[in-house]
């Protein structure tokens, strides 16, 4: 999973650098075969339309799959290892839980606002602005050249002057921060740390050609007055062959979680373009659906019933009859 030279920075120096700076910057924590392996769990171009699972959402320009511990064994190993639990253990002073996770995908362009990530909200609202400590843990699925992470230099010592604001403009930091813009174009497999407190954001950028992928979580120190905090953790439990009162206490087991899954989307978060795609794949399964259903409504409920006993003993017949002759 983590590269032999990540591993072999201990916990107290990334909290260090973490205390003192803000952030934390690695390349290559990831290795590249993992990288890889956990890219091939996820299917960016598939939308689920009435199927029973979960899976992909658009909205816009950018694809998210918000519910990766239940789908991808890979990003639930990374966001619980324990090298990610030692960080949180030696930086946060009180129980920490993860608020939210998600891999998602920018694409064509993007144009994020400066913000930080120290949210109360109400339903899908955000309503103001906490004082929890907390940490966001930004890994590169891909090589990043453009939309590139940015962090304000020591904006987490005074970003709670303007708690007031949900976003700041880009001519506001221009005109006051801008020589302390940090920007983090990095090779797939780095990760970066950052305190939420912290303004930033993803570099603007407009490129057809160029696509961005992500993996994001961040972690809370959650205070009793902030019962709810957080999006729901939905786990595969196929996954948890590593659980401990540690780790149940951070994935939030008997925690309430108030607020819903991010983002919020809809066909009309979709471009026009992935509409047409999706219509595209729709047609034939549609045709296909027509035509059973008239079948339904003309034969009788018995025969259908006979018919599918029939192609079931066919089935079984063909496939006993190939287990025979591969004996021979």
């Amino acid at each position: 999973m983590f590269t032999l030279s990540f591993l072999d920075i201990s916990s107290s120096q990334i909290v260090n650098e973490l205390k003192s700076n803000g952030y934390f910057i690695f390349e290559q924590a990831l290795t590249e075969q993992y990288v890889e392996q956990l890219l091939q769990e996820v299917n960016f171009q598939q939308i689920l339309v009435n199927t029973n699972d979960v899976g992909v959402v658009y909205a816009y320009n950018q694809k998210f799959l918000t519910h990766c511990l239940a789908s991808s064994k890979k990003a639930y190993d990374v966001i619980t290892s324990q090298k990610v639990l030692d960080i949180c253990q030696e930086y946060f002073d009180a129980s920490y839980k993860l608020t939210n996770h998600r891999i998602f995908q920018n694409s064509k362009h993007a144009h994020m606002p400066w913000h930080t990530d120290n949210n109360l909200q109400i339903g899908s609202k955000i309503v103001g602005k906490h004082n929890m400590p907390g940490l966001l843990f930004l890994f590169y699925l891909s090589d990043v050249t453009k939309n590139a992470f940015q962090y304000i230099q020591d904006s987490h010592t005074y970003s709670h002057k303007y708690n007031n604001e949900i976003y700041l403009s880009d001519s506001f930091i221009n005109g006051n921060y801008k020589k302390d813009i940090l920007t983090f174009p990095m090779c797939r497999g780095s990760i970066i740390i950052c305190n939420i407190h912290g303004i930033h954001r993803s570099e603007p950028f407009q490129d057809k050609n160029y696509s961005r992928t992500n993996l994001l979580f961040q972690v809370d120190q959650i205070g009793s007055e902030n019962i709810g905090h957080g999006e729901k953790n939905l786990v595969n439990t196929e996954y948890l062959d590593n659980l401990t009162p540690e780790l149940m206490d951070y994935l939030g087991f008997n925690f309430k979680r108030n607020y819903p899954p991010f983002p919020s989307t809809s066909v009309a978060t979709m471009t026009p373009n992935d509409i047409l795609l999706l219509q595209k794949q729709l047609l034939p399964q549609t045709l296909n659906a027509f035509a059973k259903n008239i079948v339904k409504h003309i034969l009788p409920n018995e025969l259908i019933t006979n018919g599918k006993r029939m192609l079931w003993h066919l089935k079984s017949n063909r496939l006993n009859i190939s287990k025979f002759s591969n004996k021979q």
